[in-house]
Formats: C-alpha cells, sequence, structure tokens
C-alpha cells in the first residue's frame, strides 16, 4: 500500500475514526432511515466535494450510502483525502 502521509500520521488519524482504509482508499458506510435523509446527506456530501475539489466515489442505497475517497494525482491516501473525510463527518 502506497502512503503519502507518514505511518505515524496514518495511525493518529484512523484512530480518531472509523474510516477503513484498503486498496488506497478510505471507506465508510453511512446509514439513515429512509432515502430523504439519503438523499439530503448525498447533497451534503457534494457540497464538500466541489467546495475541496475532491469528489468520491458514492454508492447510493435506499437506507445507506457507501464513500470512497483517494487522492488520484498522488496515486493513494493524501492529507486531501483526511481533510475531506473530516468534513463529511461533520455533516449533522
Amino acid at each position: 500500500m502506497k502512503y503519502i502521509i507518514t505511518e505515524e500520521q496514518k495511525r493518529t488519524i484512523l484512530n480518531k475514526s472509523d474510516w477503513k482504509e484498503g486498496n488506497n482508499k478510505l471507506t465508510k458506510t453511512f446509514h439513515f432511515k429512509d432515502y430523504k435523509e439519503v438523499m439530503l446527506f448525498v447533497d451534503s456530501v457534494m457540497k464538500i466535494a466541489d467546495k475541496q475539489n475532491h469528489h468520491p466515489e458514492m454508492t447510493v442505497h435506499y437506507d445507506n450510502v457507501k464513500l470512497s475517497i483517494t487522492d488520484h494525482e498522488k496515486g493513494g491516501v493524501s492529507e486531501k483525502c483526511h481533510k475531506f473525510t473530516k468534513a463529511v463527518d461533520k455533516i449533522d
């Protein structure tokens, strides 16, 4: 696996989050009570992605959304990915 940040930085960041790292991506599934909540969340993620110019892969279902993010320019997980995940985790 290729890392753009140090191992210590990676451990610190991942220990504070429930995002999973694998295949050079950070991934997390968010669960909701219904499709309306799912779509409100997707809209919020889109706004973050556009603002940061860093766009995730999204798999949308009736009551959950799976996000995966990687830095294609760096070839793996970068600080830019962690900035994105922190912003997504702050969505109400």
